[in-house]
């Protein structure tokens, strides 16, 4: 009797331990709860060397906040067609790439979307020196653009506006007082932003 009693205590700690182990492997990666613990939503990459960006590694870094506009310049001169205004927030490009220790003199900077878009953009668009349209389509030349990296339009984060990341979760944004960019310069859905050192 005392022997089938211990073999039952035996089965029933037995169970309790399988499913606490189980219970403790399904809550691996979250914390407080059923908080997920935040996941990587951009890469930078130099050569060998890479960064992951969560959104609040994103948000700890220098925030930039400015408006912007794109024109369609595909269409140009037969058609106008420019994108309303709205207010892009998020990490300007040279603050992201200064964050590179050993940076090249000179580079190229690669961005990949999840879509596999791939733009390339010389060192000086970094720095925001590309065509600037006016309202009648035509280029002028007394302004500069601000390059971002933005994860909130119109004040609201890419996946709430956006929750089946058409255009989020960060987007490739070139904004400024009065700016419009060529619609060729914004990438959505972005992943990876590669340097390319040019010898």
């Amino acid at each position: 009797m005392i022997k089938k009693q211990y073999l039952i205590f035996c089965f029933i700690a037995i169970f309790i331990l399988i499913n606490f182990t189980i219970g403790c492997t399904e809550n691996q990666g979250k914390t407080n709860g059923d908080n997920i613990q935040p996941t990587t939503i951009l890469t930078v990459k130099i050569d060998e060397f890479q960064t992951n960006y969560t959104l609040e590694d994103l948000e700890a870094l220098e925030t930039y906040t400015d408006s912007g506009r794109k024109i369609k310049t595909t269409l140009l001169p037969d058609s106008i067609d420019i994108d309303n205004i709205h207010e892009y927030t998020g990490v300007r490009i040279p603050t992201l790439i200064n964050e590179i220790e050993d940076l090249p003199d000179y580079y190229n900077v690669s961005v990949t979307s999840s879509d596999g878009r791939n733009v390339i953009f010389t060192m000086n668009e970094t720095l925001g020196k590309v065509d600037i349209y006016n309202e009648t389509g035509n280029v002028t030349s007394n302004k500069t653009a601000v390059m971002i990296i933005a994860y909130k339009e119109d004040g609201s984060y890419y996946w709430e506006i956006d929750p089946e990341n058409e255009t989020g979760p960060l987007r490739i944004a070139f904004v400024g007082e009065d700016v419009i960019t060529s619609s060729n310069l914004w990438s959505r859905m972005v992943e990876t932003i590669e340097i390319i050192p040019i010898i």
